[in-house]
């Protein structure tokens, strides 16, 4: 994708992102445009081996710096994250927590419900406390690492019972007593069980050193695949240059302090690394490809664009392609469509761009003849957007054999009818 105007350029079906699909590609895609001003990719060997030539050229290849930074954070909450996940599994708490909240949604809807902590009425906020527990307050979530789910589960488990006083006042009924007992022996697993706070502890630290190395880069919300970005203001190039500037001192001072932090620790453990010497690893590897973005610039050398420094571009383009299909299509799981759908079909988006429209054809009026003059061996070629289902293979054969059982059919008949005439004869 054209960076800057976010445009498509080129288009293909591969099988994976093996740098045998992906340097064919980027070859085609170089040869028709140019080379780039820069390359921004995510941290794939396949896609770091396909521009490998452009590199070798000197053309700036840079690493996303939200791949980046989530490669960092899963690597430092790894193991313990992990544990943590299978420690909850083990003692059955999100489970039986809903099914706690499924019986107060009960006792909820009718005060003369009278269930297994007797006849009601519960506190009307008992039911909240749960979903509260559960899911926080509803917000979405940033994706893993930059959210810890079960950390947060788990701490939000750890101030419930605190929670309960200030949300469920007394006086209590029986019930809410017998409610606020029984989610009290649940919460309790956490307290007997102390592998939960070994494993906090470490989360909690490598938690610290994830949110030094993303302020460090400065990397917010707004500015995540996923993230919201109507708050975002959008920055001017030349100070856009600047802060990237000033992102690049900043790092240049983390690595240095890292490097007294590493030095201070003494041996280094190499099944149980520190935060500083996994983040030194990944800048050691990786920091050659983080800063230097290039600028464009007109002939007074005022600064007119910056090469981003996300892979935000093509990671919006394909959320906006899915959400559009699902509405389309109402379907909330798109595998099968996006897999049926052909390459070309995200061509089409470029039709939204005004300049895209004027270089390609002129103007809108002239779409029509622009696509008829389209090469028809390509067209051929191009695959037909439909939707398979799990016997669409099995129902393409049967057509051939139909096919095939009708020619043999036709050859039989004739040559019955070519032998009746010969004995007539």
């Amino acid at each position: 994708m054209h960076g800057w105007r976010g445009w498509v350029l080129m288009a293909t079906r591969i099988p994976s992102e093996h740098e045998d699909y992906l340097r064919p590609l980027v070859e085609k895609t170089t040869a028709l445009f140019g080379d780039p001003i820069a390359t921004v990719r995510d941290m794939g060997e396949g896609m770091a081996k396909a521009v490998a030539p452009l590199r070798a050229r000197g053309v700036p290849d840079f690493v996303c710096h939200y791949h980046f930074l989530g490669a960092v954070g899963k690597k430092l909450f790894e193991k313990p994250y992990r544990v943590l996940g299978n420690l909850l599994r083990q003692h059955k708490l999100q489970g039986d927590l809903r099914t706690l909240l499924r019986e107060l949604r009960q006792y909820r809807r009718s005060s003369t419900f009278s269930g297994r902590f007797g006849p009601g009425p519960v506190h009307e906020d008992l039911p909240a406390l749960l979903l509260w527990i559960l899911e926080g307050e509803g917000k979405k979530a940033l994706l893993y690492p930059f959210s810890l789910p079960y950390l947060e589960f788990l701490q939000r488990c750890q101030q419930a019972l605190r929670k309960a006083e200030c949300w469920v006042p007394s006086p209590r009924t029986p019930a809410t007593r017998r409610a606020i007992a029984h989610l009290t022996r649940l919460i309790n697993r956490i307290e007997r069980d102390t592998r939960f706070a070994t494993v906090e502890a470490r989360l909690e630290k490598g938690w610290q050193a994830f949110c030094e190395l993303r302020d460090v880069l400065q990397l917010t919300n707004a500015e995540l695949p996923n993230g919201d970005t109507n708050p975002r203001q959008i920055a001017l190039p030349a100070l856009e240059a600047k802060r990237m500037e000033m992102i690049e001192e900043a790092a240049k001072e983390y690595e240095a302090e890292l490097r007294e932090r590493a030095a201070n620790t003494g041996n280094v453990d190499s099944t149980n690394p520190s935060p500083a010497c996994i983040i030194l690893k990944y800048f050691k590897r990786y920091g050659k490809h983080l800063f230097g973005h290039p600028t464009l610039r007109d002939e007074d050398g005022t600064i007119l664009a910056v090469v981003e420094r996300t892979d935000n571009v093509p990671e919006h383009f394909f959320g906006s392609e899915k959400r559009k299909l699902r509405r389309r299509l109402g379907r909330a799981h798109l595998g099968r469509d996006l897999e049926d759908q052909p390459a070309q079909a995200a061509l089409v988006a470029n039709l939204q761009h005004p300049e895209y429209v004027r270089v390609v054809c002129g103007s809108l009026d002239n779409l029509a003849t622009t696509f008829a003059e389209l090469d028809e061996q390509a067209l051929e070629q191009t695959t037909p957007l439909s939707r398979n289902n799990r016997d669409s293979a099995l129902l393409r054969r049967v057509r051939i054999l139909v096919k095939n059982e009708a020619e043999d059919q036709a050859s039989d008949d004739k040559c019955g009818t070519i032998d009746v005439v010969a004995t007539e004869i």
